[in-house]
This record gives structure tokens, sequence and C-alpha cells, in this order.
């Protein structure tokens, strides 16, 4: 296993993955900020973690969790499920049910991941547009986080970044799709480059 690249599904038969499939170098960039967000998405969730962990401590020894830890967690938690979705997308980590496609050929395989991400791609658009909304209309009413009197929108802007990296993983994802349909050679997911 190289350890300049992050491998996918490294558990899954301990074998190295195919080699990458060409990506344009402007894909490849996606690719890199992607993985670089959904990095930040795990550094928050390790805080959080950490922070919970403490204020736990603090209450058992001095009965005194950290004021509005709860807060804080429900928070930031949601922002870092949205940093992980353009990952999960890129790398082909979502959920699948392999039994439906288990029988298919590998032209037919890569029809799947080309629908499955157009179905991605229209669903993280709609989510853009809806949360786009979501966040103005918390701007608009100014609510707040009871004990810390954090604003509510402040969420939102980390989310709608997410979710434009969302469709632009889609896309990646569906532009791979439909060559390896066109090719008769799927383009299966592949590591992304330590940049």
């Amino acid at each position: 296993m190289n350890a300049g690249r992050v491998l996918f599904h490294p558990a899954e038969g301990g074998e190295e993955p195919p080699p990458p499939a060409s990506r344009s170098r402007l894909f490849s960039v996606f690719a890199v900020i992607i993985r670089w967000w959904a990095m930040l998405g795990g550094l928050i969730t390790l805080v959080l973690s950490i922070m919970t962990a403490l204020s736990a401590i603090s209450n058992i020894l001095f009965d005194a969790p950290f004021a509005a830890d709860y807060e804080l967690v429900k928070h930031f938690v949601a922002i870092a499920i949205f940093m992980f979705l353009p990952y999960c997308q890129l790398t082909g980590s979502n959920v699948t049910v392999d039994i439906f496609t288990e029988g298919m050929g590998e032209r037919g395989k890569a029809a799947m991941a080309a629908f499955s991400s157009l179905f991605a791609l229209t669903f993280s658009l709609l989510l853009l547009v809806q949360m786009y909304g979501g966040l103005l209309s918390y701007i608009r009413y100014r609510e707040t986080t009871p004990v810390l009197g954090l604003p509510l929108w402040t969420a939102f802007p980390p989310i709608l970044v997410s979710l434009a990296l969302l469709v632009l993983a889609s896309i990646i994802t569906l532009s791979e799709g439909w060559k390896g349909f066109r090719s008769n050679r799927p383009q299966p997911p592949h590591p992304i480059p330590n940049e």
C-alpha cells in the first residue's frame, strides 16, 4: 500500500485498488479540496469528542459540566456530517445494495454508477437551494441557542459549502461513470492524491 495516497475501502480484501482512472486536472483539484474539507470535518468531530469527554469528567469530578456543551455538539455535528457527504460521494463510500448489481456486467455497473451520480447531483442541487432558503430565513428571524446565544444561521454557510462540493463530487462521479459506460471499462473509485 502506498503511503502517499488515500485508499478506498482498504479493509476490503486488503488489496491495492485498481490504478486511478484519468481525471482532468480541474477534477483532480476539486477532489483534493473535497478530501481536505472532509478532514476538516473529522477535526471538528475530534474536537467535539474531546470537549464532550472533558465535560463528562468535569461533571463526575466537580459536578460542573461545561456550559452549553450540548448546544455546541448539536450545532457542529450537523456541520461535520454535511462536510463528509462530498467525500463519500467521490469515493463511492455511500451505502449501496450490491445484491441488485452483482450479476451485472461491467458496463451495466458503470451505467448504474452514472445513474446514481445523476440522482446524487439532482438531490444535492435541491438540498443546496432549500438550505440557502433556510439560511435566509434564519438570518431574517435571528433565532439563537438558549445558553450561548449562538445564532443558528451560523451553521448554514459551511453546510452550503459542503453541498456545493457535493454537487461537484456528483459531477465528477457522473462523468467517470459515463466514461466507464461508454468505454465498456468502468472507472472505479480511486485514490485521491495528497497535495
